[in-house]
């Protein structure tokens, strides 16, 4: 008998806005964002900038975290996101800010964005379009037009690569040509593996979906962008498969959140622990999370994934695409539509109703 998640046209009938469809073509999203970053009419930056901000929330805001783990690995200058309404007071003349709304309209990034104005700082805007395009060419601030159509956290690849590719033009960070296109390639490798038409019995996305079905998932990354990761994975659990998930990092988690399994069992019944993975680990973050394991015992199933890939950017971008599949598979074992955010729709109508109001 067929695994459930094998029965492709059941998948296809629950997911019937093509969530899956947008998932495969990852990858050739992926390239054609690093194509229209390339193509780009590159402005001049009036000044050497001093500090990089990025402002976005949700699948923005995670594009932002990718690229301060590039920065943190490659480049010279500190990056922070900001997921808020307000700049940090150090966001001055010789702040780069990245205004980043896959829709435009996003209220936090536009009163971002005006603050910003009004301390001078050198601003770029990528959105598909709204509010945020309209204010940057009527500004003549410079804005990037990325393809409109489909949900943002499906959008990854349009709202992370064209910062990580201005940025190395404008000698930001290092030539990311080779790193690019090994990325590239592992993407489309292992969208050949976790795609829905490879089997269970060949396919971890799946088999991962099927062992946190009815779970409540602990996502740990061992340390650095793992723990970005763990974040995404978090998020796209919560949207597409519309569950809890609870994200931590090592070794941050072994000073507070491991005492927490003390009383595990007397907690929950269903907790399920999925540590993300990097085969550099440093020998304290292996024995960091071994001792861990040793701790959790029987409280909690314990899986883990592993990067692959010899840059960070494809450690980064495979582990993440293996949790936009995991989270779908979910969906489709939760019997919910992956691509509907009807909370979010309530909350962003009552948002605007008060805008109104106002």
């Amino acid at each position: 008998m067929a695994h459930p998640l094998d029965e492709h046209g059941q998948l296809r009938s629950a997911d019937p806005h093509g969530m899956m469809a947008l998932t495969l073509d990852f990858p050739a999203q992926c390239k054609r964002a690093v194509e229209l970053a390339g193509e780009w009419r590159l402005p001049n930056l009036p000044r050497e900038p001093r500090l990089i901000v990025v402002s976005g929330m949700g699948g923005s805001g995670i594009g932002g975290d990718y690229l301060r783990a590039l920065f943190e690995a490659h480049g010279s200058l500190p990056v922070l996101v900001v997921r808020d309404y307000h700049l940090p007071r150090c966001v001055d003349p010789h702040t780069l800010l990245f205004a980043v709304s896959y829709s435009g309209n996003t209220e936090e990034t536009l009163s971002c964005y005006e603050q910003a104005r009004a301390r001078g700082a050198m601003r770029v805007a990528i959105s598909s379009g709204g509010e945020l395009q309209v204010r940057a060419q009527r500004e003549g601030v410079p804005h990037l037009q990325v393809p409109v159509g489909q949900p943002p956290r499906t959008a990854l690849g349009y709202l992370f690569l064209p910062m990580a590719v201005l940025c190395e033009r404008w000698q930001l960070l290092p030539n990311l040509e080779q790193v690019l296109a090994r990325t590239l390639q592992r993407l489309v490798q292992s969208r050949d593996r976790w795609g829905i038409s490879v089997a269970y019995e060949q396919n971890h996305a799946k088999q991962l979906a099927a062992a946190l079905h009815g779970k409540l998932p602990l996502l740990y990354g061992s340390g650095d962008y793992r723990a970005i990761v763990a974040t995404r994975w978090k998020g796209q659990f919560n949207e597409n498969a519309k569950q809890h998930a609870f994200a931590n990092t090592f070794p941050e988690l072994n000073h507070n959140e491991i005492l927490g399994w003390v009383g595990a069992k007397r907690q929950a019944k269903n907790f399920a622990v999925v540590v993300l993975r990097d085969p550099d680990e440093s020998i304290q973050i292996r024995t960091r999370v071994e001792v861990t394991r040793q701790l959790v015992g029987d409280a909690a199933e314990w899986h883990e994934a592993w990067a692959e890939g010899d840059s960070l950017l494809e450690r980064l971008l495979m582990l993440t695409y293996l949790g936009d599949f995991v989270s779908l598979y979910l969906a489709y074992l939760n019997g919910v539509d992956p691509y509907a955010i009807d909370s979010i729709d309530r909350l962003k109508a009552e948002l605007a109703k008060l805008a109104s109001s106002e």
